[in-house]
């Protein structure tokens, strides 16, 4: 009785007909599945022998055929197993942010929580509005006590100090400690979310003319001196074309800063929009800070999970 090494019992299963032709490409999850009896190793050789060999044949282009094959290993508590399926499926689709959202999982049920809060963190960078991976990053850095300390206020549209702002819907402002004290890091970097009935969408001229409104409505309200003039919101925004980058819109005000120091600020602004279907409401996600976008600020701005951000009745 013969016996194969590993390399002929991986090179058997590529091997087809020249003449063999598939109308439709078959599934990479499949065959990977097929093949469980092979090691993780010669699993991950097949798959890379198969894409060189025939990269029309299979489903090479759909991370969820990788990222099924993982979560079916773990399903069967093979976790180092699944962990080296997901670490290929982030080679794989390097700018994609679920696959890291998977080896962050993968990496927790091996206990490893170092290499899980990296992956989590990487794939909230890729998009901001993975809550689930937020919540996560919030647990294993030990954030729930430091996000339950900053300041929390809701407000209802209406505005009281910005009337003409059409909506309707929920405002949820939440701020660190030090937010107005001007040689502080967090000064004036917070988020807040507009949860809005009856809209399913908003463009950049529109975000424009309701935050001059918001912004001098509220430096109108809370100045010292009620006679004095305040200078008036200038604000641009543009829809972000960054393909890296999940922010939707992105821009910049210089307001009039009645709370700390009287004078005009500068602030940055993310905004990322979602229209969820669950609540029929558009969430509007506002993230802003004077410093600049590769400031560490913002990764902490990030990990804030905001009630209202939530896509839930």
């Amino acid at each position: 009785m013969s016996c194969r090494t590993s390399d002929e019992a991986i090179s058997s299963t590529i091997i087809s007909p020249a003449s063999e032709v598939h109308d439709e490409k078959q599934s990479i999850f499949k065959k990977l599945q097929e093949n469980n009896h092979l090691s993780i190793e010669e699993r991950i050789a097949l798959y890379h022998e198969l894409k060189n060999a025939q990269p029309a044949e299979y489903t090479f282009e759909d991370e969820q055929e990788l990222n099924r094959y993982g979560y079916s290993l773990l399903s069967e508590d093979k976790v180092k197993e699944a962990i080296e399926i997901f670490k290929l499926l982030v080679s794989e689709f390097p700018n994609s942010a679920n696959p890291y959202d998977s080896l962050g999982e993968a990496y927790l049920a091996d206990e490893n929580e170092e290499l899980a809060l990296v992956n989590y963190e990487k794939s909230v960078e890729l998009n901001p509005k993975n809550t689930a991976a937020i919540d996560q990053i919030t647990k294993l850095k030990g954030l729930e006590i430091l996000v339950t300390d900053w300041g929390k206020e809701i407000f209802h549209f209406p505005l009281h100090f910005a009337p003409e702002i059409p909506y309707v819907g929920v405002e949820e402002v939440v701020f660190p400690k030090g937010w107005i004290e001007p040689d502080s890091t967090d000064f004036w970097s917070y988020v807040f979310v507009w949860a809005l009935d009856d809209k399913k969408s908003i463009t950049p001229s529109e975000l424009e003319k309701s935050l001059k409104y918001y912004f001098d409505g509220l430096m109108d309200g809370v100045k010292d001196d009620k006679d004095a003039e305040i200078i008036k919101t200038i604000a641009h925004f543009e829809m972000n074309t960054d393909s890296l980058d999940a922010t939707d819109i992105i821009g910049n005000l210089t307001i009039f800063d009645a709370f700390a120091t009287n004078k005009p600020l500068n602030l940055n602004a993310r905004i990322y929009s979602n229209y969820c279907e669950e609540r029929e409401k558009l969430i509007l996600y506002f993230q802003f800070s004077p410093q600049e976008f590769d400031h560490a600020i913002w990764d902490k701005l990030s990990t804030v999970l905001v009630r209202s951000t939530i896509c839930e009745k």
